[in-house]
């Protein structure tokens, strides 16, 4: 991590845990130049980052062409493909990283819309946001910041009640975090006690995308945080659900690029710094 580049992580108000896995800050000085874009994989978590300055580029993993500059505040829901991401000179960068039914909590149908997409707040369509927006930037201080993230935060929490159906789906998110994501519709079905057609059609009403979906990503995630992040033997994907070897390379190809046998390289632990700095999540 760059002595030029400060990044840290921060717990909401405890309140919020329901609702919200944490808040993080990014900022850099004019002379840090980052060699490397950091690797953001899908990991079931929408999120909101706040531009206070400067912008960033995006791009995908294939298509190194089609490099998109970000800069407006976006609202950043449940992600499935892996991104290339990299600072654009001076940034200051805000974020709060939701937990998948907390963002259908303060945001319902608009959350769920957002599945796979980078919308500006304004294309989100939730006025109070931009406004949100506007108090952070004069907060000067990133603690002040944090203190007006809580507190609009908190207001917002308090005008929508957790429904059976919310319920329902939080407790199978609960079980397939728990399993890392080796769990079954079958299984998550005995667990609920509904049918998978039911848990299916909640889960899209709820975070926008199926149980098996979500499992997915959750799987890949705990892969990454076990044997990528940590630096120990990539050998046991049967461990994680996986069928074969084969079909553990496959995904890992699509998730982060390159072959188990490339993660030792510099490029590779240089596109990955902010993820290990991000772990916890």
């Amino acid at each position: 991590m760059s002595k030029r580049l400060r990044y840290q992580r921060h717990d909401p108000h405890s309140d919020l845990e329901n609702y919200i896995s944490y808040y993080w800050y990014m900022e850099n000085d004019e002379q840090e130049v980052q060699e490397f874009p950091d690797l953001l994989i899908p990991d079931g978590y929408p999120e909101i980052i706040f531009i206070l300055e400067g912008a960033y580029s995006k791009r995908s993993l294939v298509a190194e062409s089609q490099q998109t500059i970000v800069k407006n505040s976006s609202v950043i829901g449940i992600q499935l493909k892996s991104l290339l991401v990299k600072r654009v000179g001076k940034v200051r960068l805000l974020g709060i990283k939701f937990k998948p039914m907390g963002f259908y909590h303060l945001f319902e149908e608009k959350g769920v819309g957002a599945v796979d997409k980078t919308l500006t707040l304004k294309d989100f369509g939730m006025p109070f946001l931009s406004a949100l927006e506007g108090a952070l930037k004069q907060a000067g201080t990133p603690e002040k910041a944090l203190t007006v993230l809580n507190r609009e935060l908190l207001a917002r929490s308090m005008n929508s009640a957790y429904a059976s159906k919310k319920i329902l789906v939080q407790t199978c998110i609960d079980v397939l975090l728990q399993a890392k994501g080796n769990c079954t519709l079958d299984d998550l079905s005995d667990h609920a006690q509904k049918g998978k057609r039911q848990l299916q059609r909640y889960f899209k009403e709820c975070i926008g995308i199926s149980p098996k979906q979500f499992s997915k990503l959750i799987r890949f995630k705990s892969v990454y945080k076990k044997e990528v992040l940590s630096d120990t033997s990539l050998g046991h994907f049967f461990d994680h659900g996986y069928f074969d070897q084969s079909h553990f390379i496959k995904e890992f190809r699509t998730n982060l690029g390159v072959t188990p046998s490339h993660v030792s390289s510099e490029k590779f632990k240089k596109q990955n710094e902010i993820a290990k700095k991000s772990s916890r999540s």
